[in-house]
């Protein structure tokens, strides 16, 4: 193999390209690679460090939402219970109103009673002694003479209880 027969022509090609890989190798191992080293541990910890801070942010945002949560539920049942309790109230304002108006009504019909009763006691009193003076004088002018006080109460008091009677059938009908 003729490709074989070459290798003493090179062979010290060969060991001074071994040496020089060999020195390069040397160098970049004492002034290139540590640097390059530590950059790449400083930023694999920085990465970690940020992956940490992140995961703590993260947590920390979790922590701050179910808070927030926490508070909108309670400001929302705050809420619920200020409605409720407005409309209690409410409930109450109407139910007074309502019991006042009611105890006027009643005020304003009693009172109305009392001056029907009033007018009716009046009226019939007017009646009893327009009826009783025009009894009196009718009978003094069918008998033509003058009756004694005992005769003219007798005669009013039979003629109210017969208009009485009367307005009472009167009013059945």
């Amino acid at each position: 193999m003729p490709q074989f027969e070459q290798i003493s022509v090179f062979s010290s090609l060969i060991f001074w390209s071994f040496v020089s890989f060999l020195l390069l190798f040397f160098v970049l191992k004492r002034y290139a690679f540590p640097p390059i080293l530590d950059a790449l541990e400083e930023r694999r910890k920085k990465i970690q460090s940020d992956l940490g801070d992140a995961e703590k942010l993260k947590t920390e945002a979790q922590k701050m939402k179910e808070e927030l949560e926490r508070e909108l539920d309670a400001a929302h049942d705050k809420a619920n219970t200020i409605v409720q309790m407005a409309n209690s109230e409410a409930k109450k304002m109407q139910d007074r109103a309502l019991e006042e108006t009611q105890n006027k009504i009643r005020q304003m019909q009693s009172q109305a009673e009392r001056d029907i009763e009033a007018s009716r006691n009046k009226l019939m009193s007017e009646i009893r002694n327009y009826t009783a003076t025009l009894t009196v004088a009718s009978a003094e002018r069918f008998l033509r003479k003058t009756l004694d006080p005992e005769a003219k109460k007798k005669l009013a008091e039979e003629s109210i209880q017969e208009v009485i009677r009367e307005m009472g059938r009167t009013m059945k009908n």
